[in-house]
């Protein structure tokens, strides 16, 4: 006996609307996104000067910072770089010196500075300024 095959209908995907559904999300996701612009700051140490170092300040806190991160205040190496560590040896200077002047190597990472200044925000000093130190090559 024959049997008589049966043909299958042809079988089309329609992408039409497909593509309009991908168009849509598209054009959602374009419209809905937010762009932020990402702000930077740029900090140029300047280098030390003899006019600079005649306009310092007698009663202050000296800090200088290596491009290692060591760390010494008033010439006091701080053995651990941390704000706690840095609050503890601020503690310790006397309540009448307001003035901290911040020496840095050119090289020092930004998060150095940023930190120290933290530091002797919370304690109390109102002027803070900050030195460069001039590379020898």
């Amino acid at each position: 006996m024959k049997f008589k095959k049966k043909k299958s209908p042809d079988i089309s995907l329609e992408i039409t609307p497909l593509v309009d559904v991908i168009f849509l999300l598209l054009i959602f996701f374009v419209l809905s996104t937010q762009f932020i612009d990402l702000k930077t700051m740029s900090i140029d140490l300047p280098s030390l000067d003899k006019k600079t170092m005649s306009n310092l300040p007698e009663n202050r806190v000296k800090i200088e910072i290596s491009k290692e991160g060591e760390v010494l205040i008033n010439n006091t190496t701080i053995s651990e770089f941390s704000l706690k560590s840095l609050n503890e040896e601020l503690s310790l200077i006397p309540s009448n010196v307001k003035t901290a002047i911040i020496s840095a190597d050119s090289d020092t990472r930004y998060q150095y500075i940023v930190t120290i200044m933290e530091s002797l925000n919370s304690n109390g000093f109102k002027n803070i300024q900050i030195n460069g130190v001039s590379k020898v090559d």
